[in-house]
């Protein structure tokens, strides 16, 4: 690594110890309109690249950059681990997957459709399965992976663990802001797992780190009704009914999933071996949870080139499965 950034030790180390093991380089980048939690530019999903590049926001100093960089470099040690094996893959789509998503998710919209007075315009419904399927695909292709990264900065570099904390409630409520204003829109079967998926994190999250802080009851206003509620209260109000109960329900079922994965070691030594045995157990839980939510057809496991090419045809992917699901009526929109 060279910069002429200002760095503590612990972080020098962690990037140095992360050059060692996967014996390759890392360049570190500010930038103004980088995300808040980083990108990560690595030679494993990028052929093109020689070096692997760790974008982060411009105005981040001391801890909080400290932990952007020990977040990524932990994230390439696993994809590392491996692409060093040769079973680096990540989820994709192609024009069958993509079918099966949208058609399943207009199914449902139908469900939905019949029971409300107001419908929603034919232009938007149909605007709206596609961008539910890519939602789900960058969630699902980060959500596993969330927990594992976490996990192993807080059991290795104590020194971040306050400015951790800051940031999970942070994104932790920021997730959980997601789809709110379009909770009328959306699904109900979509909206709760979407809450679901994030309600199991956090609070795998806040019994692994711990932290109270992080439980969803605070990220979720509506969820702190059921605070002081017994069960049996819980069963017979209205709230059974909300999609709020519902995700704590569906959120407590991948709690579960969760933590049957992700039964680890965090604190072991750092070797290609462990790193390579975690990138196994995000695949594992992935696949686990893509089943619990039905959508195992919904995409495909894929060298990361394949991903790459397959954003570049979306469009084209989407028109065709909209052409597959109504025919000829789909130029009349």
């Amino acid at each position: 690594m060279k910069t002429n950034m200002p760095l503590t030790k612990p972080i020098r180390r962690f990037i140095a110890e992360t050059e060692r093991l996967l014996d390759t380089e890392i360049t570190l980048l500010r930038k103004p309109e980088a995300p808040p939690g980083g990108t990560l530019l690595d030679v494993y999903t990028y052929k093109n690249l020689d070096k692997n590049i760790i974008i982060f926001p411009a105005n981040y100093i001391g801890l909080l950059k400290d932990f952007v960089i020990a977040k990524q470099c932990t994230h390439l040690r696993v994809k590392g681990a491996a692409a060093k094996t040769g079973g680096y893959h990540v989820l994709s789509y192609t024009p069958d997957t993509v079918y099966a998503g949208i058609r399943q998710v207009y199914l449902d919209a139908l469900k939905d459709e019949a029971k409300k007075d107001k419908k929603l315009p034919v232009n938007k419904l149909l605007g709206m399965l596609f961008i539910l399927y890519r939602q789900f695909h960058e969630d699902i292709n980060e959500l596993p992976w969330n927990p594992i990264v976490n996990a192993r900065i807080y059991h290795r570099m104590e020194q971040l663990r306050k400015t951790q904390l800051y940031i999970l409630l942070k994104d932790g409520k920021a997730d959980m802001d997601e789809m709110i204003d379009m909770e009328e829109i959306v699904p109900r079967r979509y909206f709760v797992l979407d809450k679901s998926m994030f309600y199991a994190r956090d609070f795998y999250l806040a019994k692994t780190l711990p932290a109270d802080k992080l439980m969803p009851v605070v990220n979720i206003p509506q969820m702190k009704k059921f605070d002081h509620l017994e069960v049996k209260e819980m069963l017979t109000t209205r709230w059974t009914h909300t999609a709020w109960y519902q995700s704590k329900v569906f959120g407590d079922n991948m709690l579960t999933i969760m933590e049957k994965h992700l039964a680890v070691d965090w604190g072991a030594e750092p070797t290609l071996e462990y790193y390579g045995n975690l990138y196994k157990v995000g695949v594992n839980l992935t696949n686990a949870l893509l089943a619990y939510m039905t959508m195992k057809d919904w995409f495909i496991w894929e060298k990361p080139q394949h991903l790459l090419d397959a954003e570049q045809q979306a469009v084209t992917y989407e028109k065709a499965a909209l052409r597959k699901i109504f025919g000829d009526l789909i130029e009349d929109q």
